[in-house]
């Protein structure tokens, strides 16, 4: 059995859902998603969870090293 997290990013807006597997589930492969019968919904998908999308956290890590490089000059 899975869960489904709902996600939203502050900085864009974009809505996700994420598989969370829990130690119950009888696959063993960490890749592998239940099929939508054996999911569980997690939280309210009008009011989903903030997380950092990966194009945000990219974006971010980029402009941090990039400012990081230009202390050193």
């Amino acid at each position: 059995m899975c869960e489904l997290h709902f996600y939203r990013c502050p900085g864009c807006g974009t809505r996700w859902q994420k598989h969370k597997k829990l130690a119950s589930c009888e696959r063993s492969d960490p890749a592998s998603k239940c099929p939508d019968s054996l999911c569980m919904y997690v939280g309210n998908p009008k009011k989903p969870r903030r997380g950092e999308c990966a194009a945000c956290t990219h974006v971010r890590d980029a402009l941090e090293g990039f400012g990081n490089n230009n202390a050193h000059c």
